[in-house]
């Protein structure tokens, strides 16, 4: 008897490790997709910054809107509408960031939860890939993260604080007193990590 359970866990164990690795193979999969679409998205959003940097501002032929919703300018790339990229230095990535949220979105790209650039609120959320916000449990204080849009207005930010939440603290994170805020799932889902920014005002020397 004793056995055969031996051996029946060594089966179950088997099972979950084949699991696991499947997981983490399918993982790598979406990160390394999800890295080449963002690569290529940035280099079109700059690309047509640059172009709208030599076109009149009410150019006909210009392929981007503002709506009332967003309160941001936006450019749409492959069917998707994008508010501009996010940019952090110190993890060496450049990713493109679009105008609304759902799952089939994040796959794509981190995308705008909820507020903006100019009201200082917007929130943004991405998968936990390594090659979106994976990482952002390694930032540090003071880390320097920028916001480019799609006219090319740079906003730079510093990190402020970062903290571990519930799924139910979505409505605090939302409101809280910040200027940017970047979520995303810790590692099995349970809760989010949350970095929140305070924008950095450039000084200028008037002469």
């Amino acid at each position: 008897m004793r056995k055969k359970l031996g051996a029946i866990c060594m089966i179950v164990g088997a099972f979950l490790l084949i699991g696991a690795l499947a997981l983490l193979i399918f993982n790598n999969a979406e990160s390394n997709r999800a890295k080449q679409s963002s690569t290529k998205v940035v280099s079109q959003l700059k690309d047509s910054i640059a172009d709208s940097e030599n076109q009149p501002e009410t150019s006909p032929s210009e392929p981007s809107t503002t709506t009332k919703t967003s309160q941001m300018h936006e450019v749409e790339i492959d069917g998707y509408d994008y508010i501009g990229y996010l940019t952090i230095p110190s993890q060496g990535l450049e990713l493109p960031v679009m105008s609304s949220w759902d799952y089939q979105r994040l796959k794509v790209a981190p995308c705008r939860y909820s507020g903006n650039i100019t009201e200082k609120n917007m929130v943004l959320i991405a998968h936990n890939y390594s090659s979106h916000f994976g990482n952002l449990d390694q930032l540090e204080l003071e880390d320097e993260v920028l916001f480019t849009d799609t006219k090319g207005v740079v906003t730079t930010y510093q990190v402020a604080c970062v903290d571990v939440v519930p799924p139910s603290s979505a409505e605090e994170v939302v409101s809280g007193d910040f200027d940017l805020a970047l979520v995303t799932c810790t590692y099995g889902g349970k809760t989010r990590f949350v970095v929140y920014c305070d924008e950095v005002i450039v000084k200028r020397n008037d002469f």
